[in-house]
């Protein structure tokens, strides 16, 4: 079974803050977010950058690994860190 990461809220602070800054804009930066943003549900049980970091890989419930790119999450700064900062702040709420 794979263990889900579960970033933590000054980890999704700082990292809204590099997507809103445009720091190091890339596709690394991108799987980033994803990973931040990710949340588990009936298809989709856990995700983790590939060896390379560059792209994603989830798991189904079951146990399959699919790989995907990430989105272009910093196409759109202002958007993505907004939602990074909704994300800490529902993690500063569990």
């Amino acid at each position: 079974m794979t263990q889900e990461y579960q970033p933590m809220k000054e980890e999704l602070l700082q990292l809204a803050e590099r997507v809103e800054r445009g720091e190091d804009i890339s596709n690394s930066l991108d799987i980033e977010v994803e990973i931040a943003l990710f949340e588990p549900d009936n298809d989709w049980s856990a995700i983790r950058p590939n060896a390379a970091g560059t792209k994603v890989i989830c798991t189904t419930p079951d146990g399959t690994e699919k790989t995907f790119w990430a989105v272009d999450w910093t196409m759109d700064r202002r958007a993505t860190a907004a939602a990074l900062r909704a994300r800490a702040a529902k993690e500063q709420s569990k």
